[in-house]
C-alpha cells in the first residue's frame, strides 16, 4: 500500500515548465529539471537550495566612535561660527539702522569694616 497523500500530482500545463518540485513516497522533496533535449534530472531540493545560495558574503565594518581631535576641531569651528554669526548679526542690525544699547549696571562695591573697642572704620572699594 502506498501513501498517495505525499505524492504531488503531475502538473498539466499548456506550456511545459522546466522546473518543478516532486516528492517521493517517503516525502523527500526533489527538484525536477527538464532539459532542452528532453531528459529529466532529479536533485534533492535541499541540495539544490544550498547550491543556489551565494557562498561568498561580504562584511562591512562600521565604527561608531569619533576621533577626539576631529571632535575638538569640530567644536572649535562651531564656536567660532557662533561668534562670527553674532558679529554678522550685529553688523546687519547696525546697517539696518537698529541701535544696540548697553545699559550700565551699578558698580560693584566691596565694603570692609573693622572695629577695635570703640574705634571703627569702614572702607568702600568700587570697581
Amino acid at each position: 500500500m502506498t501513501d498517495s497523500s505525499k505524492l504531488l500530482p503531475p502538473a498539466v500545463h499548456a506550456v511545459p515548465t522546466k522546473l518543478a518540485v516532486w516528492a517521493d513516497q517517503s516525502g523527500t522533496p526533489y527538484l525536477v529539471q527538464r532539459q532542452d533535449d528532453g531528459s529529466t534530472t532529479f536533485t534533492l531540493l535541499e541540495t539544490a537550495l544550498a547550491q543556489a545560495r551565494p557562498q561568498t558574503t561580504t562584511t562591512t565594518r562600521i565604527t561608531t566612535y569619533r576621533d577626539p581631535l576631529t571632535t575638538l576641531l569640530l567644536g572649535a569651528v562651531v564656536g567660532l561660527g557662533f561668534v562670527l554669526g553674532g558679529y554678522g548679526l550685529g553688523f546687519l542690525a547696525g546697517a539696518a539702522g537698529q541701535r544696540v544699547v548697553l545699559v550700565p549696571s551699578p558698580p560693584v562695591c566691596n565694603t570692609h569694616r573693622s572695629s577695635f573697642l570703640f574705634w571703627s572704620t569702614e572702607n568702600k572699594e568700587c570697581q
